[in-house]
């Protein structure tokens, strides 16, 4: 097999770290390209044993996969290095958030299969969460879920419900690590110092989400067990919904599904 990236930023490699780490490709069967990020692409060869080029027809020859991984703003030139050179049998498989199919296909001028999927950075620890659309003539999609399944889970979904995919699970760690982050910072308007409110985070959010992961209770059900009625954890609660924790995620989430809107309506400006 031959998978090739345009672009090898933090998503990217977390793919191609996580399809190697669980064997589902060799090494040699990557193939990166990025003018942007030649140090870093460097360290993956000598780190990983991956393949760097930046000859676009060497690179496409025989390509199985080409992985669309630039900036959105970045793809106009990735698809003029790209367009001469992408044979009939190849897949494209894009990352770029906000980009849909027709606009990738009217910048390769292709009728190729298009997929596109949105993972995310948990890919690196195989349990990133992948929305994955389809154009329709790809029809040959067991390989490529095998591929991303390899990181983590695959939903398929409409592409018109991919910008909410795309704040739900492609920003979605971000949003949680930054209420870790302000959980830490929290404890140490308790009293705690940095290191100990790293640690008592860290090893509470490892906790819980192990108990996610082993428990069959819902959510709900995990919160109740340890709510005593007038009891400490009731009081944070309470406090929580006093300043509108549900309706500030909400908002959180619509921002970023809107934002993916926006870089869609960008491109056919």
């Amino acid at each position: 097999m031959k998978i090739v990236f345009y672009g090898a930023g933090n998503m990217a490699s977390a793919i191609f770290i996580g399809m190697i780490e669980n064997r589902v490709v060799e090494p040699s069967d990557i193939y990166l390209t990025s003018r942007s990020m030649q140090e870093k692409i460097m360290f993956f060869k000598e780190k990983l044993g991956v393949n760097v080029s930046y000859d676009d027809q060497e690179l496409l020859k025989d390509a199985d996969y080409v992985i669309l991984a630039s900036k959105p703003q970045s793809f106009p030139a990735v698809a003029e290095r790209i367009r001469p050179y992408l044979e009939p049998k190849t897949k494209v498989v894009s990352v770029m958030a906000g980009t849909q199919i027709k606009t990738i296909r009217r910048e390769l001028k292709t009728e190729n299969p298009i997929a596109r999927i949105m993972p995310n950075t948990n890919a690196m620890v195989r349990h990133s969460v992948n929305g994955i659309s389809y154009s329709e003539n790809f029809t040959d999609r067991d390989e490529l879920i095998e591929l991303m399944e390899s990181f983590g889970t695959t939903v398929t979904v409409g592409e018109d419900e991919m910008h909410n995919i795309t704040a739900a699970t492609g920003s979605g760690s971000a949003f949680l690590y930054y209420i870790y982050e302000m959980y830490a910072e929290s404890l140490m308007e308790l009293g705690f110092d940095e290191e100990e409110a790293m640690f008592l985070t860290r090893n509470l959010v490892i906790g819980a989400g192990k108990m996610v992961e082993d428990s069959e209770l819902s959510f709900s059900d995990l919160r109740k067990n340890i709510t005593s009625k007038h009891g400490t954890t009731e009081a944070g609660l309470n406090a929580l919904d006093g300043e509108g924790l549900k309706k500030i995620l909400i908002t959180t989430l619509n921002a970023a599904a809107s934002r993916s809107e926006e870089l869609s309506q960008d491109e056919e400006e």
